[in-house]
């Protein structure tokens, strides 16, 4: 779980938020516009420009106009070396202080901005999936004669599009290697290999059950995860929590195995306590 070092996915990330209609919060957006300040352009005109053209006018350059164009020459050299320097140095401090917002809240209030639109498409997903399953074909539901699940049909596509985006997003806040932007914290003895942050992130049922349905073939519609699972934008209290769940079953496998132990005064052998399990304690209730 490596965040990213690049600032310009902050800018990719804040592109996916507003595509499906989130809103990216105020203090992301200060960082945004002050990066896009800083790496503005310098001037085109040449620090030496006033110099050279002084070479080719009637008397040419003399030693009294050089020396009177030479400061604001260097002066302008000055400037502009400075500029870049003060952009490359600043874009490390812009991108920690962009993480340090999304841990202090801005990651959940731009899942709060997707929440809405989230829940619309997930609810007529849902509605759908009561009136046709994964299996049914387009004859059986055109047999049917129901417009309500003729309807359900051609818009299925649609929402599965908007859930897939917004998905995306969320799915930058989890803990495995490709989130650029994790709120999620991995048990690194886990078989998390198994996980997909997207099933984390946005689906209510077993996480591993889950994330398996993400690595079956994908042709959309009703062969699409989104499809065959129920939806629910998690906050990131919620997602690390359905994470929990699953590490605290790993944690468990990792210490199975005997423990050892000691001989006591009273001769006989006495096994090594188990460890504390943590990821049950955090487990929300």
């Amino acid at each position: 779980m490596a965040p990213t070092t690049d600032f310009r996915d902050c800018g990719k990330l804040a592109s996916a938020v507003t595509a499906p209609g989130g809103a990216v919060p105020d203090v992301l957006g200060r960082l945004l516009s002050s990066y896009a300040v800083l790496r503005s352009p310098a001037p085109t005109q040449r620090p030496d420009d006033a110099i050279l053209d002084a070479c080719v006018e009637p008397g040419g350059l003399t030693a009294e106009r050089y020396d009177e164009l030479l400061p604001a020459a260097a002066a302008a050299a000055a400037v502009n070396s400075y500029r870049a320097g003060v952009a490359r140095d600043a874009e490390n401090f812009l991108l920690g202080a962009w993480h340090r917002a999304l841990a202090a809240g801005a990651a959940d209030q731009i899942l709060d901005s997707l929440r809405k639109n989230f829940d619309r498409h997930a609810q007529a997903i849902e509605e759908a999936r009561a009136l046709f399953t994964a299996e049914s074909s387009p004859e059986q539901v055109l047999a049917s004669a129901e417009p309500k699940a003729i309807r359900a049909w051609q818009q299925l596509d649609e929402h599965i599009r908007v859930i897939t985006r917004i998905t995306a997003v969320a799915a930058q806040f989890g803990c495995r290697p490709g989130a650029p932007f994790p709120q999620v914290t991995e048990y690194a003895l886990a078989e998390n290999a198994r996980i997909d942050d997207r099933a984390v992130m946005c689906c209510s049922g077993s996480v591993v059950a889950d994330s398996w349905l993400f690595g079956r073939p994908d042709q959309g519609h009703r062969t699409s995860p989104f499809f065959r699972t129920t939806l629910r934008l998690h906050t990131i209290a919620e997602a690390q929590e359905r994470y929990n769940e699953f590490a605290a079953i790993e944690f468990d496998k990792v210490h199975s195995a005997p423990r050892g132990g000691w001989i006591g005064e009273d001769g006989q052998m006495h096994e090594h306590p188990a460890p504390k399990n943590p990821y049950r304690t955090k487990v929300l209730t």
